[in-house]
C-alpha cells in the first residue's frame, strides 16, 4: 500500500477500498484488534470489510488479550480537521425537481366572533371527508 499524507493535518494515511466500492482514508499504522460488535472502534480490513472492534494494546499488562487480526482505523476518527475533510453526500441529482409541497392549512381567526363555530364546521367537514372512502 502506498502511504500518502493527509492534506488537512499532514498525518500519514493509506487509502483502502471498502466493500461498497468507496475509497476510505485510514491511518497508515495497522492496529491489532479483537472483533466485538459492541466495540467502540471501527476497523477497516485490508480486504475492504468494515467491522466494529476493540483495539488491543498488548503492553497493557494483566491477561494477554485475544487478537483476531490487524486492520486500520479510519482517519476520520483521528484527524484533527475531519469536519473540513468530509464531503456532503448528494441524496438526489441536481437536475431533479424539488418535491412538491402542500400549502399550509388555514385556521379561523380567534378574534372573529364565531371562532368555535368555525372550528366545529371545519372538524365536521374533515370528518365527512374521511368517511367518503
Amino acid at each position: 500500500m502506498e502511504i500518502k499524507k493527509c492534506k488537512f493535518c499532514g498525518a500519514p494515511i493509506v487509502w483502502l477500498k471498502t466493500q461498497n466500492g468507496r475509497a476510505m482514508p485510514c491511518d497508515a499504522d495497522a492496529v491489532k484488534y479483537q472483533e466485538n460488535y459492541k466495540g467502540k472502534d471501527v476497523i477497516v480490513l485490508s480486504d475492504g470489510k468494515v467491522i466494529k472492534a476493540t483495539v488491543v494494546n498488548p503492553n497493557g499488562g494483566g491477561l494477554a488479550p485475544i487478537v483476531d487480526g490487524e486492520g486500520y482505523i479510519s482517519h476520520f476518527a483521528t484527524c484533527t480537521h475531519a469536519d473540513e475533510a468530509r464531503q456532503p453526500r448528494r441524496t438526489e441529482s441536481p437536475t431533479s425537481a424539488p418535491p412538491e409541497q402542500k400549502p399550509a392549512p388555514t385556521y379561523p381567526d380567534p378574534d372573529a366572533g364565531d371562532y368555535y363555530a368555525d372550528l366545529y364546521t371545519m372538524a365536521e367537514a374533515a370528518s365527512k371527508e374521511r368517511r367518503k372512502w
